[in-house]
């Protein structure tokens, strides 16, 4: 989020007011940041683990107590806080039953096809497909774009650094997950739209039960 802290106030200039919750990692200098929001008459969110790369909130429905995590990431571009950021990705412990959803800029590509221009660092697709291999992770596919983050040069370098992961479990109690672009206006990263559908209206559409922004 590139910023050093948030306060109620501020949240307030960009965020609809039913978001009245809130936690933060802040960013150095302009490196990093994340910032959680959400409805407290929807859910009741715990932060269970706060790190300088990552965040995870255990969220339960106040509707029917219904429980899931969240955990976002912002994974560092340098060493050794990129093998600590992957150590600790790796280091999760998901349940059979749980209902789990990862996200964020990884900075972590999973194949050298990810970049738009030859080159690419081999080594670190096995690392992070390794990570996401061991943990069981399932890919929630971004719909209608190849790459979400731009060099922003004239001829500009192209890769998907941004990801979004759900435990086995998430893909048969929400298999209607579906993951959309956004437009673009001055960062570097594409945001992107999470939608979680789970039940039909009487014409048979499918009612959004949640919405997420990576």
């Amino acid at each position: 989020m590139k910023r050093e802290s948030f306060d109620i106030t501020y949240i307030r200039k960009f965020a609809p007011r039913r978001f009245d919750c809130f936690d933060f990692i802040p960013s150095v200098g302009a490196s990093g940041g994340i910032l959680v929001l959400w409805n407290s008459a929807i859910f009741t969110g715990t932060v269970l683990d706060k790190q300088s790369f990552g965040m995870t909130v255990s969220f339960s429905s106040v509707h029917n107590n219904d429980v899931w995590k969240l955990t976002t990431v912002y994974g560092p571009c340098d060493e050794p806080a990129r093998t600590n950021f992957i150590n600790w990705f790796r280091d999760h412990d998901i349940d059979d039953l749980d209902n789990w959803i990862f996200l964020g800029d990884f900075n972590f590509y999973r194949s050298l096809s990810n970049r738009n221009k030859p080159g690419g660092n081999l080594s670190d697709t096995l690392v992070f497909n390794d990570a996401i291999g061991h943990l069981g992770l399932v890919e929630l596919p971004l719909k209608g774009r190849a790459f979400t983050w731009s060099n922003m040069q004239s001829n500009p370098l192209l890769e998907q650094l941004d990801w979004f992961f759900t435990s086995p479990n998430w893909t048969l109690d929400f298999p209607n997950t579906e993951v959309l672009p956004m437009a673009k206006i001055t960062s570097d990263h594409i945001p992107c739209k999470i939608t979680i559908k789970i039940f039909k209206d009487t014409k048979g559409k499918s009612i959004p039960l949640l919405r997420t922004f990576g």
